[in-house]
């Protein structure tokens, strides 16, 4: 009887030692894989400032959305690669575009919600000739109503903020399928 406890004791203590070096080695792993060299954590602040500019928009009130726009703000919509994308340039050009997008494509109204923001600092030049800064990597749920018929979208968006915390960039990647025929209109094809 005595050898029989002295086995279980042993294997009983074994299994509980590994378990515990393991939980160790795992918490340390992720310790290690926090930081990156690329980027850091940007503040709360840019996702609050990126989500009022997108609650602005849905709401139509491009002209309050402007001031938390960069005078050279960039807007690329999800028609193409980063070379051959339907892109606007400037504040006015931008905004004069979705107030006219609003007057002809049948839109009644927006609503975004469920946002889930990811601001970073990007440290380390990025590929492609985007500039380091701040990014907020949003992707939430915009529900679009056309001629009295709703439809939901999921979008994804990079922003990109100026040292002013000016908006100067936008990179959109939704499916543009689902506006184009809940409109019946493709305002990007020329």
């Amino acid at each position: 009887m005595k050898p029989l406890f002295y086995f279980l004791f042993i294997v009983i203590s074994l299994f509980f030692t590994s378990c515990t070096t393991g939980t160790h080695q795992k918490e340390n792993d992720l310790d290690s894989t926090v930081t990156n060299p690329l980027f850091t954590i940007a503040p709360i602040q840019y996702a609050d400032s990126s989500e009022k500019a997108f609650t602005l928009m849905a709401a139509f009130k491009f002209d309050s959305w402007a001031d938390m726009l960069a005078d050279t703000v960039v807007y690329s919509f999800p028609d193409g690669d980063a070379v051959t994308r339907t892109t606007l340039h400037g504040k006015d050009t931008l905004v004069n575009w979705w107030k006219n997008w609003v007057a002809t494509s049948g839109i009644q109204s927006m609503a975004m919600d469920a946002f889930n923001h990811v601001p970073i600092q990007v440290i380390s030049q990025p590929e492609g000739g985007f500039p380091m800064g701040i990014y907020d990597l949003v992707y939430f749920t915009n529900t679009l109503v056309f001629h009295g018929k709703p439809i939901g979208l999921r979008m994804n968006f990079s922003v990109h903020f100026n040292a002013d915390k000016k908006i100067d960039h936008y990179a959109s990647y939704y499916d543009r399928n689902v506006i184009i025929q809940a409109s019946g209109n493709n305002v990007l094809k020329k």
